[in-house]
């Protein structure tokens, strides 16, 4: 599968092409009309012109860059170990039915990175009536859920010394994050919740419900690393 990275560069090498034919155009147009003298406000304008087209290729060049370090390699000291991560939500939520609920879940969340540097992730939840379901994420981006009210697509990626995981839900999301300590021997994890625009967070709940979260408190959270797969699969 093209990482984030390669398909950046393939477009800046595309539009690095698009532009070397812009500027040879230029040329082109100025020895073009070689047969008579070309007037100084012309030959300004293709100075001019020549010199743009190199300032947007450096900018572009820049912009490309630094996207393509936002979608980092996973760090070679993780190689062959799962980072493990846990926290506790207490929510209130009100119904379609017009319930309103009070509930807590636990999650769990295992993130392997393969001697190769490939991402395997296992979201799992339990709610405290009994409910559970699970979300499990392979390097190809391939979605395995189970259970009911398991949440939407499952993405995991590197973000430099941080490890994001986006968790969506029928409307607005969960991101969890792992920041890293130097040397990569530790970890602390933040769990965050975002909407969709003005629209409130919307899922279905562990019993079939569809609810909106009118508020989630977040606590218990733990983070640690540990040699080997605790994956699976």
């Amino acid at each position: 599968m093209t990482s984030t990275g390669g398909i950046l560069w393939q477009y800046l090498l595309s539009e690095l092409l698009a532009m070397k034919s812009r500027v040879a155009a230029i040329f082109a147009a100025g020895s073009a009309g070689h047969s008579r003298p070309v007037a100084r406000d012309e030959g300004e304008t293709s100075r001019l012109s020549v010199g743009l087209a190199t300032r947007c290729l450096v900018a572009l060049l820049l912009t490309f860059t630094a996207v393509s370090m936002c979608a980092a390699e996973a760090p070679r000291q993780l190689f062959g170990k799962t980072v493990v991560m846990g926290w506790n939500e207490y929510r209130v939520q009100r119904c379609d039915d017009g319930q309103l609920k009070r509930g807590h879940t636990a999650s769990s969340l295992l993130v392997y990175v393969s001697e190769n540097g490939r991402l395997f992730t296992r979201l799992n939840r339990r709610g405290g009536r009994g409910g559970s379901n699970s979300n499990d994420l392979d390097p190809e981006g391939g979605n395995k859920r189970s259970g009911t009210g398991s949440a939407g697509n499952l993405s995991t990626r590197f973000e430099g010394s941080v490890l994001a995981i986006q968790n969506s839900m029928q409307s607005g999301a969960r991101r969890i994050q792992a920041t890293f300590s130097g040397g990569f021997t530790g970890c602390s994890l933040q769990v965050r919740f975002g909407k969709d625009g003005g629209s409130e967070i919307r899922h279905r709940t562990m019993d079939g419900k569809m609810c909106n979260i009118i508020s989630t408190d977040v606590s218990g959270n733990a983070c640690s690393i540990r040699n080997g797969n605790l994956v699976g699969g």
